[in-house]
């Protein structure tokens, strides 16, 4: 029987408002309440509460049978908890059935694992006191920024008291081996890693509606048969990819939610398969072997490197001149300096630099206000530049 885990992210940052260079040390209201207010509306009305009614339906409707889990950034949380509550009472009925797993991640989506250990593990523990908060729970299964990872990050989560990482199941870093296998970090080989299977997760996040593939319209029916093309021995298929794929990204009209509906009934009722949620394989008698991550992976990308965040001189600049600050954000006594600070640190910001995907199409970009990268990256440097002087 395969284990079926699949793994839902959700992040939405505070989103910046035009920030002129007059208005450093002068207005220190960076963010766009309307726009944050409005998108975050708007993907409630179509993906987080429908498809939250589409879990617990499932759920509901296969006792015992439906298991997913989320990692939910604290920004998004904390959107939540401003604009539309009723998204955090959602995820605590999932919750309440015992099918639904929440892992740890970092409280603003932040890229802080690819600078230093002291303003990840900050990252890290106010996120665990903001699901201890909300949602009454200690994760101990961890995904990361992007599924961001390395050895050394591995290390720093072991020494946090994590057990399992979901992360990426790169080609240059597998070689030959499956990502359907259960890993382990060469240092801290108690540290467990379930890899994303990211070709069959990009039939569905890439390829769902493209009406010019060959394989179009895809069907629950359909994505089984890919399926069989996992050797009946790999004892895992792992899948992450972003909830916003459900209704967002693809709108109802395109028919995904009946898509996720008869997938996961058709998991449900066979046999062959198993759905479950991370957690249940801390304490897995299953074989592991190690893995060596030497340097920084993600699932962004035909590459899965870093060069989303940090490929060019514009995101370089944003990010060296980011964590300059990190020992006046140590010795401020300004809480909401050292707020805006760690919201800076997103992953958006960052992406919405980026070069590298001018010319396609990517859903990361779906919610870019800006008119260039270049742009992106001066309205940035005016607010970080005026968060500098608060921290000082």
């Amino acid at each position: 029987m395969q284990k079926i885990c699949f793994h839902f992210q959700i992040s939405q940052p505070f989103r910046l408002r035009t920030y002129r260079f007059f208005d450093i040390n002068v207005h220190h209201d960076y963010f766009d309440e309307f726009q944050n207010s409005y998108l975050v509306n708007r993907l409630a009305e179509r993906c987080y509460l429908p498809a939250n009614r589409l879990m617990l339906d499932l759920i509901r409707q296969y006792p015992g049978k439906i298991a997913v889990s989320y990692s939910i950034a604290g920004s998004s949380i904390k959107l939540f908890q401003e604009y539309c509550p009723e998204v955090i009472d959602s995820f605590k009925e999932l919750l309440a059935t015992g099918c639904v797993e929440i892992t740890g991640s970092t409280f603003t989506h932040s890229i802080a694992s690819l600078h230093s250990k002291t303003t990840f593990a900050e990252q890290v523990r106010l996120q665990e006191e903001l699901l201890q908060e909300v949602f009454g729970i200690k994760p101990t299964t961890f995904c990361n920024t992007e599924m961001i990872y390395s050895d050394e990050i591995g290390e720093w989560l072991a020494e946090m008291g994590y057990k399992i990482v979901l992360t990426e199941g790169a080609k240059h870093i597998l070689a030959w081996k499956d990502p359907g296998y259960l890993y382990c970090n060469p240092f801290q080989t108690d540290l467990k890693l379930m890899l994303r299977s990211y070709a069959l997760c990009d039939d569905i996040t890439l390829r769902f509606n493209d009406k010019s593939w060959d394989q179009y319209p895809l069907t629950a029916e359909k994505y089984l048969g890919f399926l069989k093309s996992v050797p009946a021995e790999v004892p895992h298929i792992n899948f992450a990819f972003d909830y916003e794929t459900i209704g967002e990204y693809y709108t109802q009209e395109t028919g995904i939610f009946d898509f996720f509906r008869s997938l996961f009934a058709h998991f449900a009722e066979m046999e062959e398969y198993q759905m479950i949620t991370p957690n249940t394989m801390i304490d897995s008698t299953e074989k592991y072997t190690t893995l060596n991550i030497p340097w920084a992976i993600s699932g962004m990308g035909e590459e899965k490197d870093t060069e989303d965040w940090v490929g060019n001189e514009l995101q370089q600049e944003a990010f060296d001149q980011l964590f300059k600050l990190e020992p006046l954000y140590l010795e401020s006594r300004n809480e909401t300096a050292k707020l805006n600070w760690l919201r800076l640190q997103s992953a958006d910001h960052f992406n919405f630099m980026s070069t590298k995907w001018l010319n396609k199409k990517s859903v990361k970009r779906n919610f870019d206000v800006y008119p260039s990268p270049y742009q992106a990256f001066i309205n940035y440097m005016n607010v970080l530049n005026d968060v500098k002087l608060q921290l000082s």
